[in-house]
């Protein structure tokens, strides 16, 4: 049997029939649906008007909808209850269609007049759309309301003290409910306390529990624990174990987010064996399974006050019961195992959750241990995800590349880098890039162009970092011609171009190795190739002509400096005051140091060692002799 929904009902008569008897047209009328009521009398809603309404309005083929719904409301010789056009307004989609069909109700249906019903009907779709005028749409309902003299209902109220926002709506809502003389049930206190707790207002939402609470109403366990979340927050103790104790009393069962809001506080205010109190009490009582927000709550608390035995025994705890810890529960125990000199017991936790442990936990393992500094542990840790699991981690290998490269370990680091394919990892140019900033900076310069070649034959390609780093590595190392080979590689690339801190490199180590005027020209370069030099490439070539007794040329370059828009930083004031004192121009060094001043700079150990050199006059009564380094260049360099 074919049943249709909503389904409209016709009568007709025949008014052609075949020579059989059989009907072959009838004629049909269409009638005004029949109002059927319910049991206390009141009116059912007709859906074929309903769904006949909606479907008009939300038609995207009529150039004019409401002219069509007007003309079929006509044609039916009917005026739409309330309960209908509360209907209406539920199935259309937009909340701006919702408004304006709520409009023409009023202003062009014949004797509909709109009730409550229909009033609180449009400020619920209001009060849950993404309407930026959505708070002027509501202003103008109640504008309507009062007008009409209609009286809304404590529904009214419930959605207005959800919909008006600040202490203003609030009080709003609270004038309405008392000018209609309502009284409060349940759920407008309910409504009336997160109106509260969503302008962190913790005091009234407070007010406002004590007060519901004197007249005898209950809050449900969701409601009590947004208050108590706000009142822990604001450590206010008294008021959260009054709440607490009240739902125990009142038949309102604390579960397991109420005891992790107490746990979290007792954690804050370093009272960890309330806390382990407090959890032990919430397993006792049979709440639901604690889930992995309850467990490292209680092992934030024990961590904070670094007992760490207690947190490695929630843990244990954790994993027996079945509950998977994820990264903040191995950042937790990770953290005050280092804290307390227990690292050792990390392989204990590990064997605790050996059925949980993956190869994203061992990556993240390895990160963090190597973020704390632990690069040993690290690299242990590390190993053993290498021997457990084919395929690794692209994170934890950067990771353990960086941790090796910072202790030193570059040998053992480039091995690394050899052997990250067999995992499945291929190696990308920021690896490379890892090693040799550790190359250079421990100016093991034949690993570096080793390695560098390496990378030539087999890729990745360099990208314009690994030029820079070359650049100042070789530089560093008073390596000039190699330097400038490099630099030269940079230019005749296809991928990649010099930028400034390539120009800034290649500056210092011409400039630091002797050859100023190669430095200065490409300088000069720089700024036809519309690089805009930057502080260190002035502050660079500042030294340089400080230290060959260039002073006015460091001196014309500051001023040039000044005249580009690049403002000078401490270490340039520096340079140039340790110029201008090795030089005798004490009156010029004391003018400098007014400038820094000026600018807000605050003056370091240098300056502050500078400035007593200039005081004590030690520069012209004995002559300091500046040893020239063999491969550097220079002796001591600020920039270095």
């Amino acid at each position: 049997v074919f049943r249709r929904g909503y389904a409209t009902k016709y009568t007709g008569s025949v008014v052609t029939t075949t020579k059989k008897g059989n009907f072959s047209a009838i004629e049909v009328s269409v009638s005004a649906p029949d109002i059927v009521a319910d049991v206390r009398g009141y009116p059912l809603p007709r859906r074929e008007l309903i769904c006949r309404a909606t479907k008009l309005l939300s038609s995207d083929s009529s150039p004019d909808p409401f002219l069509d719904l007007s003309e079929y409301i006509q044609t039916l010789n009917l005026t739409p209850t309330p309960s209908e056009i509360s209907e209406i307004l539920k199935s259309l989609k937009s909340p701006t269609l919702a408004l304006e069909f709520f409009r023409y109700c009023s202003s062009e249906i014949p004797k509909f007049r709109h009730d409550a019903f229909t009033y609180n009907r449009i400020l619920a779709i209001l009060s849950r759309s993404n309407l930026p005028e959505k708070i002027d749409g509501i202003a103008e309902i109640l504008t309507s309301m009062e007008k009409s003299g209609a009286r809304g209902n404590i529904s009214t109220v419930n959605i207005l003290i959800g919909a008006l926002n600040g202490l203003d709506g609030l009080n709003r809502s609270l004038n309405l409910a008392k000018r209609w003389g309502l009284t409060f049930t349940s759920y407008t206190y309910k409504c009336l306390m997160q109106a509260h707790l969503r302008i962190r207002d913790s005091a009234g939402a407070w007010e406002v529990y004590s007060e519901m609470r004197r007249k005898g109403h209950k809050l449900d366990a969701v409601g009590c624990n947004m208050l108590l979340h706000a009142l822990a927050t604001e450590e206010k103790v008294d008021q959260v174990y009054s709440i607490f104790q009240d739902m125990k009393r009142k038949h309102c069962e604390p579960d397991e987010y109420t005891y992790t809001i107490l746990i979290r506080m007792a954690g804050r205010l370093g009272k960890p064996l309330d806390a382990l109190a407090l959890f032990r009490e919430m397993l006792s009582k049979g709440c639901s399974k604690p889930n992995s927000m309850s467990y490292n709550t209680v092992i934030e608390a024990l961590v904070r006050s670094r007992m760490a035995d207690e947190a490695v025994a929630v843990f244990s705890q954790m994993v027996g019961n079945n509950c998977r810890p994820n990264e903040f529960t191995y950042s937790l125990i990770l953290r005050v195992l280092a804290a307390e000199g227990k690292l050792g017991r990390l392989d204990e936790v590990i064997e605790l959750s050996s059925r949980y442990m993956n190869k994203s936990i061992y990556a993240y393992l390895v990160r963090t241990l190597s973020k704390l500094g632990h690069a040993d542990e690290s690299h242990r840790l590390f190993c053993n995800m290498w021997r457990f699991h084919d395929n690794g981690d692209r994170d934890a290998y950067v990771s353990v590349l960086d941790s090796l490269c910072n202790g030193g370990k570059v040998a053992e680091a480039i091995d690394l880098l050899d052997k990250i394919h067999e995992k499945g990892v291929i190696t990308d140019t920021l690896m490379y890039n890892t090693v040799f900033s550790a190359l250079g900076r421990l100016k093991q310069i034949p690993h570096l162009h080793d390695l560098y070649q390496k990378m030539k034959r087999e890729g990745p390609p360099p990208d314009v970092f690994t030029y820079n780093i070359l650049i100042a590595s070789f530089g560093r190392a008073g390596m000039v011609k190699e330097a400038v080979g490099i630099f030269e590689e940079l230019e005749s690339s296809s991928a990649w171009k010099p930028d400034v801190v390539s120009y800034n490199s290649l500056i210092n180590c011409l400039g630091k190795n002797g050859d100023l005027d190669e430095a200065h020209m490409r300088f000069r370069e720089m700024k036809e190739r519309e690089l805009n030099p930057d502080v260190v490439t002035y502050s660079t070539l500042i030294e340089c002509f400080g230290k060959t007794d260039r002073v006015e040329m460091a001196c014309d370059m500051f001023r040039r400096m000044i005249g580009d828009g690049c403002c000078p930083n401490i270490v340039t004031y520096n340079i140039l005051l340790d110029c201008l004192e090795r030089s005798g121009r004490t009156s010029e060094a004391a003018e400098m140091y007014s400038k820094l001043r000026e600018q807000g700079l605050s003056p370091d150990t240098i300056t502050y060692s500078i400035l007593e050199r200039l005081q004590s006059g030690s520069s012209r009564r004995t002559r300091r002799i500046r040893r020239q380094n063999p491969i550097t260049g220079w002796v001591v360099s600020p920039l270095r």
